[in-house]
């Protein structure tokens, strides 16, 4: 519920003065919006039809599950600050990078299947949002990631889904130590 109330306050969780907010929900919002107005319908509807309080509080409890979920993923961008970036999906899931170890950045589009949201491709931690990544991070070296579930991955890339890839790779560029003009392919 706190994300809740931060959302309508415009609030973002873990982003500091200096740092810059890297969206990855926009796509999200309309589809999450129209299935809680969904929802919201059905629960007037079944409160027409069925006499019994507990299918209304339900019902109001399913409503409230759609704007929690939205308003955590838009009040947890990813974070890039002075000396890390900062991989989050909602609440479930963040990975601090430190940017000394990033080797490339790229803005490169895929698709995905299935319904994680985090997952391991040998050695890339995949973290989608919807069903696709666009920007790509080499690490020089690998980097030890915690996966929901409690597994652990020896990273050596990371994909992720940022709503301006190109904005996300610039800033990522700038901050970065190690990367050359090359290694903004």
């Amino acid at each position: 519920m706190k994300s809740l109330l931060l959302w309508v306050r415009r609030g973002r969780v873990g982003v500091g003065p200096d740092d810059v907010a890297l969206g990855h929900a926009a796509e999200r919002v309309p589809l999450m919006i129209a299935m809680a107005c969904l929802l919201a319908l059905e629960t007037a509807v079944v409160g027409l039809l069925v006499p019994w309080p507990v299918v209304h509080v339900l019902d109001v409890c399913a409503v409230l599950q759609v704007l929690v979920l939205l308003a955590r993923a838009v009040t947890r961008p990813h974070v890039l600050r002075a000396d890390s970036l900062v991989l989050r999906d909602g609440g479930a899931f963040e990975v601090v990078v430190p940017l000394r170890l990033v080797a490339a950045v790229r803005v490169r589009r895929e698709h995905h299947t299935g319904f994680r949201a985090v997952r391991r491709d040998g050695t890339e931690v995949v973290v989608v949002a919807g069903d696709r990544t666009t920007v790509r991070l080499d690490l020089a070296e690998p980097l030890d990631v915690p996966l929901p579930g409690g597994a652990r991955c020896a990273a050596t890339a990371l994909r992720f889904h940022a709503d301006d890839p190109a904005a996300a790779v610039t800033a990522i560029s700038a901050r970065c130590p190690r990367i050359s003009a090359c290694g903004r392919a």
